[in-house]
């Protein structure tokens, strides 16, 4: 099985889909000291928060077929 996922990074929102039938996981680096990650609805309302590690890296559980949009909340 292959992931393909497409990404677009939008200032501090990444937007990816899933394109296999299968669940899978997404997993990012963030380059930046982050206060928070939260996933989102389409309409940015939040839905719940995400933990990444003492890197920056997380990782999002996608459904076959479906778009993530995740906020990242730098720290300033």
């Amino acid at each position: 099985m292959r992931f393909v996922e497409r990404v677009r990074l939008y200032a501090d929102k990444l937007l990816f889909y899933n394109s296999t039938p299968t669940i899978t996981t997404a997993a990012f680096q963030w380059n930046k000291p982050l206060l928070g990650v939260f996933r989102t609805n389409l309409n940015e309302e939040l839905l719940d928060s995400l933990v990444a590690d003492e890197c920056g890296t997380f990782a999002v559980e996608v459904k076959p077929n479906e778009v993530q949009t995740v906020l990242v909340v730098d720290k300033q």
